[in-house]
């Protein structure tokens, strides 16, 4: 299926909001707890987009060949470097915050557009390196990242909602293999 990417803006807000929860419920259902994943408000989180947008976080939305939306992927310089990394000479310059696909278009290919077009973006801004962080217990993605030649370089602990979790890491020194 063709899909249609480009940036994306403050009235898409709502858009980005329902792939973003849509998301979190089906990638983490098993993982995360039902309680929290249930709790998701999607006027909330449509006004974090507003604000994240208009505080630099880059994302790009993705289309379908009807124009209805499929997925995103958002970005922006480095927010959480790897355990250890050393913010004089850094491995990684930039960071995926999130990527998220509507599952009835998993396994068409979006994803890996999605990462490629951050690339592009990013390295549009002189960034030629990302990482990202994913749940540990998130196979799913965790295959994709690899299958991408991301190299697991750090993990550390997160709570969500009222359970710890490991997140690790995945980085690309040259995103030009992505």
């Amino acid at each position: 299926m063709p899909f249609t990417i480009r940036s994306a803006a403050p009235d898409d807000a709502a858009a980005l909001a329902r792939i973003h929860i849509a998301g979190w419920r089906a990638s983490y259902t098993g993982l995360v707890e039902k309680s929290f994943l249930d709790a998701l408000d999607e006027t909330q989180r449509t006004q974090d987009w507003v604000k994240w947008l208009s505080e630099g976080v880059e994302a790009l939305l993705a289309h379908d060949g009807n124009g209805n939306p499929a997925g995103f992927v958002s970005f922006n310089r480095l927010m959480t470097p790897p355990p250890g990394m050393s913010p004089v000479r850094p491995l990684y310059t930039s960071e995926i915050l999130a990527i998220y696909i509507l599952p009835d278009y998993w396994r068409q290919g979006l994803g890996q557009q999605l990462m490629r077009a951050a690339a592009a973006r990013l390295k549009e801004k002189k960034h030629k390196s990302l990482c990202l962080w994913v749940l540990e217990r998130n196979a799913r993605g965790n295959a994709f990242y690899k299958a991408l030649g991301g190299q697991r370089c750090g993990k550390k602990n997160v709570i969500i909602g009222n359970q710890k979790l490991a997140d690790v890491c995945y980085g690309w020194r040259d995103t030009s293999i992505i």
